[in-house]
């Protein structure tokens, strides 16, 4: 008798001998180490009785990827597995290699890094079958293509060299070779591409396995043992004719993954009578064999009820990753928590060289009959060889937006951008007009742009983020058509990451140091000579947006102790938003600690101000409006938030939650505060409403602001 046991399992095993002992050792050891991604496969060092010696592999071969200190080889794995290794393998080596890029260039000088990065870029090797990160899994496949290194963007600072990328991706190709579902769908999303891209039958059975106390068979006993095992089949099949259809459901262990099913029950009629459990050196079986006889020898049938009941199960697990929307209405109920939710934004295309003034009546874009859904960010896409253009319908005009991109984005727009690069991008391919098929290449193209930063650990402002998404749930639950900017972060190490870039958009200090803004009369007169009139209908548009994005910047600067909040930090887009960026001070956490000089709640300056008309203005009032009901929305949702602060700050390494000043849960109780859960709901209003009066035009504000002009030139 031993004992072997780990987190995971407790067994009191009995062995013939030690040498039976160890050999159960060994095959506990490498199930409690297996993958969940890769299926454990055994090997012969587990199975072969008696060698004590591993067998040496070599390992420079592309089909083996066995390390030193326990790392998994994959010299065993099947097609199926092989793909899916080499996908996830190669995808995170190219988000490694791009971000290394900016790790080099932040040891060159800042005046030749610009140089130097197109030609790092260049290199960066790009995978077959890759992607940008940033993304859910219910987001649009994109695959990267090529990258446009001579449009590389470099940024200089003292201690990091951040840098914007852009890719051409490709979407609506051709998936994978079993023509599954519609192979050329240009909205497949992450799920459903890889599902069906990488869904590969294995092509080869495995080495036969031996299992414990039975010895290597000579192969013609193999043969009797074939004969043997095909006529006991075929006087089942016999038997289950004569006895009709009742009570026929099998358990299977075929990979669906493997063999093109969507369940590892059977649903063939005919073969539910041959059992799937018997062991065929002629078919392909798969994982470990002392399992699969055990469930030769003990499970043969199940009952038809049980049996029905795990089909509907399966089935509904099933249309999770390809019939999402045909959600059964039985099963929608009402929620009683916050979901996360997405921002729905209207966009309409626009065909280059076309012009409308009704945005409404434009055309829908389609590829072999199916509606292509917009393109990132309000970019543009090549179809065929035409260039289209999205962008967003929410009362600005395009007259506004001409000249609002001349002071915002240089002259030049994302949608401009974007186009220009993908003409460029297709000039560069005009000799190549076919896929590797041999097939016309019909697949839309579009620009792709992150920003790769190195010597920085984000993880901070990914959780900052992820408050920022709860909150605006929180908001969009309750009806509140307040505005929250959530755009993607992605930590990829304790140093780097990548960040989405914000198109169409500059920062409060790009905007007032721009050659074309208004030299007297601040944002105001900026907002009157980009969207006209104060009474026209694309400045009352462009007002309403800056509004209701202050009051919910407002909100989460206030509720997440937001601070370094200079004109560097806060950005504006050409229809009136602010977007606020860099949370690395967060929670209470300032620069200067005890002496910081920001000491309003949130920051409301003069300009902001003028922007809605004054403090007596209907827009003031839509804005203390939007920030009251806005509070209370968050006092009621506040276990929630409580309780995500209080799980991320449980030994966290982030610096708004450890040392003396912020460590101990001292920012949780300083969250808790900033909640006012103490106070009575009839007096929330008139607490929010002090909130706001001891923001307008603050002291420290202006002093900070003055700080970071005169020690880094921010503009005021």
């Amino acid at each position: 008798m031993f004992e072997a046991q780990n987190h995971q399992f407790d067994f009191v095993m009995r062995a013939k001998n030690d040498s039976e002992m160890q050999l159960w050792m060994r095959l506990l050891r490498g199930e409690s180490e297996a993958n969940a991604l890769i299926p454990h496969i055994i090997s012969d060092d587990e199975v072969e009785n008696g060698n004590s010696e591993e067998k040496k592999e070599d390992k420079n071969s592309p089909t083996n990827a066995s390390k030193e200190g326990g790392v998994m080889s994959t010299n065993k794995l099947t097609p199926s597995q092989q793909a899916r290794y080499d996908f996830f393998k190669n995808e995170r080596d190219f988000v490694e290699s791009v971000c290394d890029v900016a790790e080099v260039l932040r040891f060159h000088d800042p005046k030749e890094r610009k140089a130097l990065a197109p030609g790092l870029v260049s290199a960066v090797e790009i995978p077959p079958c890759a992607y940008v990160p940033l993304c859910k899994s219910t987001d649009v496949w994109r695959r990267v293509s090529s990258v446009m290194a001579k449009d590389t963007r470099v940024f200089n600072t003292n201690e990091r060299c951040p840098m914007i990328y852009y890719f051409v991706a490709k979407r609506g190709e051709k998936i994978g070779k079993l023509g599954l579902g519609p192979t050329k769908n240009p909205n497949l999303d992450v799920a459903e591409y890889l599902h069906m891209q990488f869904q590969v039958p294995d092509t080869y059975p495995l080495r036969e396995l031996t299992a414990i106390g039975e010895e290597v068979q000579a192969e013609d006993s193999k043969e009797e043992e074939e004969e043997k095992q095909e006529e006991t089949a075929k006087e089942e099949e016999n038997d289950d004719e004569e006895n009709g259809d009742d009570d026929d459901d099998t358990l299977g262990l075929e990979d669906p993954t493997d063999n093109g099913k969507g369940t590892v029950w059977s649903e063939d009629t005919t073969s539910k009578k041959s059992s799937f459990l018997r062991t065929n050196t002629t078919t392909f079986q798969k994982g470990n064999v002392q399992l699969r006889k055990f469930m030769e020898d003990n499970v043969v049938k199940l009952p038809s009820k049980l049996s029905m009941q795990i089909n509907r199960f399966e089935s509904r697990r099933k249309m999770s990753y390809l019939d999402r929307n045909a959600a059964d209405p039985k099963s929608s109920m009402p929620l009683t928590t916050t979901p996360i939710i997405e921002k729905t934004i209207i966009e309409n295309p626009i065909m280059e060289g076309s012009y409308n003034e009704d945005d409404s009546d434009m055309d829908s874009v389609s590829l072999d009959g199916q509606s292509v859904v917009s393109a990132s960010d309000g970019g543009s896409i090549i179809l065929g060889d035409q260039v289209v253009t999205f962008q967003q319908a929410d009362g600005v005009d395009k007259e506004s937006l001409e000249r609002a991109k001349q002071v915002v984005c240089g002259g030049e727009s994302w949608a401009e951008l974007s186009a220009r690069m993908l003409r460029m991008a297709k000039e560069e391919s005009a000799g190549n007009k076919k896929n590797e098929d041999g097939e016309e290449d019909t697949s839309i193209y579009e620009i792709v742009a992150f920003m790769a930063k190195s010597n920085d650990d984000l993880r901070q402002e990914v959780f900052v983020m992820q408050m920022i998404h709860y909150f605006e749930s929180v908001f969009a639950k309750s009806n509140l058509p307040i505005w929250l900017k959530t755009y993607r972060i992605l930590s990829t190490s304790k140093s780097t990451g990548l960040i989405e870039v914000l198109t169409n958009a500059t920062s409060i200090d790009g905007l007032k140091k721009s050659d074309k803004y208004p030299e007297v009369g601040g944002m105001r007169a900026y907002f009157e000579q980009t969207y006209g009139k104060p009474t026209s209908k694309s400045f009352l548009a462009a007002q309403r947006n800056f509004v209701r994005s202050l009051a919910g910047y407002s909100l989460v600067s206030y509720l997440l102790g937001l601070k370094d909040r200079h004109n560097g930090n806060i950005m504006i887009d050409t229809r009136g938003h602010l977007i606020h960026i860099d949370f690395g001070f967060a929670f209470g956490m300032a620069p200067g600690h005890e002496w910081s000089l920001e000491r309003a709640p949130f920051k409301l300056t003069k300009d902001y101000i003028d922007v809605m008309g004054g403090t007596s203005s209907e827009s003031f009032k839509e804005f203390q409006k939007l920030f009251v009901n806005g509070f209370k929305a968050a006092r009621s949702n506040s276990l929630t938030a409580l309780g995500l602060v209080e799980i991320m700050m449980y030994k966290s390494n982030y610096p708004c939650f450890t040392g003396t000043r912020y460590g101990g849960g001292v920012s949780l109780k300083r969250f808790e505060k900033r909640l006012m859960l103490e106070i009575p709901d009839a007096k929330v209003e008139k607490k929010a409403l002090q909130l706001i009066n001891s923001s307008i035009d603050s002291t420290g504000t202006k002093v900070y602001d003055g700080f970071q002009n005169w020690s880094n030139g921010y503009a005021i």
